[in-house]
């Protein structure tokens, strides 16, 4: 934040001393020889501005700007977390079917192998018979 407030401080100082420079080279607009009164007193105007700029920044906008950007991480930090214990469950999940499948596979040998139907039929596949031998 405190980057682009200093950007915006040198973008406004670059402005009034193009202004500046432009109404000094206006012979018309001065009158003789008050060049450098008037840059000068342009140079002082701007830092009255800037520092009304300033204050009125860090009294109004910037606290808006901090509460909305702190309220937007929060609202970032419990997606991140909803999708952390998304992502556990379904590795435990996955985890309790292979070791389940595992352990049938150890203590009920042959039991699937019993309930298994004579055809296959799958969606979108033409239906399969099983051979052993």
């Amino acid at each position: 934040m405190k980057k682009g407030f200093i950007i915006i401080k040198y973008v406004l100082i670059i402005i009034f001393i193009l202004i500046a420079v432009f109404l000094s080279q206006r012979g018309s607009l001065l009158g003789g020889g008050k060049t450098f009164t008037f840059v000068n007193e342009m140079l002082d105007q701007t830092q009255n501005y800037l520092a009304k700029g300033s204050g009125w920044v860090m009294d109004k906008a910037f606290p808006n700007i901090v509460g909305e950007a702190q309220k937007r991480g929060e609202m970032i930090a419990e997606g991140v977390e909803e999708q952390k214990e998304k992502v556990s469950e379904s590795i435990l999940e996955k985890a309790k079917n292979y070791f389940s499948g595992i352990s049938d596979a150890i203590f009920h040998p042959g039991e699937k192998e019993e309930n298994k139907n004579d055809t296959c039929e799958c969606p979108g596949q033409p239906a399969q018979t099983w051979y052993e031998g």
